[in-house]
């Protein structure tokens, strides 16, 4: 894929910017949980459990993704498959609060039209995979994390099982 050859080429020729990880309070995790637990109800979805797993595993790509200084989902530059739906957000470092950030993917569901099943044509999969994600009927769990650098937060939410899968129905 083009654009990938491109990040992953910005990704090589930039230099690494200092990151740390915030971690995620109790609070935060609360937030994020009933969040997605939120939206999982208003279409008739169970709700979904945190993973300490997969908090690490976002963990580990969320300061990665600050010391690159680029917003790229985990595998487009060839690593191998981890079995998790991704979630990632990008934004001015400490100018968005966690609620904020998940907010965007929720607001998603604007443009979503309830389809028989989950097909990526263009812009309709990219408009909504966020949400789509957070909704999936199958996803069990989530663990996600941030990290910054000096210019931008990175919010990475990791699933079990990953939704958005070709053929599927969202819910």
């Amino acid at each position: 894929m083009r654009s990938g050859f491109v990040l992953a080429v910005l990704a090589a020729v930039l230099p690494s910017a200092p990151a740390f990880s915030m971690g995620m309070t109790l609070g935060e995790r609360a937030t994020v949980l009933a969040a997605h637990n939120s939206e999982r109800a208003a279409v008739g979805v169970g709700p979904i459990l945190w993973s300490p797993k997969l908090a690490a595993d976002a963990e580990r790509w969320a300061v990665h993704l600050a010391r690159i200084n680029t917003m790229i989902h985990y595998g487009s530059m060839g690593e191998p498959d981890n079995g998790e739906g991704e979630n990632l957000f990008m934004g001015t470092a400490r100018a968005y609060r966690v609620d904020q950030m998940i907010g965007y993917w929720s607001d998603e569901k604007r443009v979503f039209r309830r389809v028989r099943r989950w097909d990526q044509n263009g812009r309709t999969f990219e408009a909504v995979g966020h949400y789509t994600q957070m909704v999936w009927r199958d996803t069990r769990e989530v663990g996600c994390a941030i990290a910054s650098n000096s210019q931008y937060d990175f919010l990475v939410c990791r699933y079990a099982r990953p939704g958005n899968v070709l053929g599927s129905r969202p819910f």
